[in-house]
């Protein structure tokens, strides 16, 4: 999609009768958050394709909210390296292709490496992420909670470290990584929903025991192949595309 018209996503209505400058403010940052993830997504999964022109205006009408969360949105996305601005104050969309998918995954594994490595040096309590791992197995099928409880894990492992600024790195890739996860999650269980949420399980479990018993080579050999599934997961309509008789 190259003309930046948006893919049908939906109405959603602005909140009435919200009184005072306080419910304003907050109107508008939960509009500001939705449009967000609603071009995020289209962005990551290619409906919007690169250079495609992101006007205020029309996305305002067409996602039926005003400019204000709009440009919000907006200025979010030009954070995450997703949109841009060039030097006439348009803005148009980066991409997201393979490259990209690579990088974010090579730098993600970085900072979950040195985490886990972190946390299991200073001996630090397993618990949160055993607590994590229960919450996605009680889940027991593929839904978009499931999608929050996974990247609530990895957050989990990342705390491990008891770094501020290592988590601060972190959680300012998790809309990214939250997006990639929902994305291939969605394109797995319209395949095959058991089977993924099997998959999932059989990816995290060896991981939680690895932190618990303190074991960081074995947590690290084991965050790796995690994410080798995680990459398959979001390249799999691919996949099935090009291997289709």
């Amino acid at each position: 999609m190259s003309s930046g018209a948006l893919p049908s996503f939906g109405r959603r209505g602005g909140a009435t009768g919200a009184a005072g400058q306080h419910a304003t403010k907050l109107e508008r940052s939960v509009h500001s958050g939705w449009v967000a993830e609603i071009l995020r997504e289209a962005i990551i999964e290619g409906r919007l394709a690169p250079e495609a022109p992101l006007v205020e205006m029309r996305l305002a009408q067409q996602l039926q909210v005003s400019r204000g969360p709009v440009r919000n949105a907006l200025n979010v996305l030009e954070g995450e390296g997703l949109v841009r601005t060039l030097r006439n104050g348009r803005t148009v969309v980066v991409g997201f292709g393979a490259a990209d998918l690579e990088d974010l995954t090579g730098v993600r594994l970085e900072l979950e490496t040195a985490a886990i490595a972190r946390g299991i040096r200073r001996r630090a309590d397993p618990t949160p992420v055993q607590r994590a791992f229960a919450a996605i197995e009680h889940e027991g099928a593929s839904t978009q909670r499931l999608v929050d409880l996974d990247v609530g894990f990895h957050r989990s492992l990342v705390e491990l470290s008891g770094s501020r600024f290592l988590t601060q790195a972190w959680l300012a890739l998790a809309p990214v990584i939250h997006t990639v996860i929902t994305i291939g999650n969605r394109r797995l269980a319209e395949r095959d929903p058991d089977r993924n949420f099997t998959r999932i399980l059989g990816t995290h479990r060896p991981l939680v025991d690895a932190i618990a018993d303190h074991d960081a080579a074995r947590s690290i050999v084991l965050l790796i192949e995690q994410f080798d599934v995680t990459t398959s997961m979001f390249t799999a309509r691919d996949h099935s595309e090009t291997s289709a008789p």
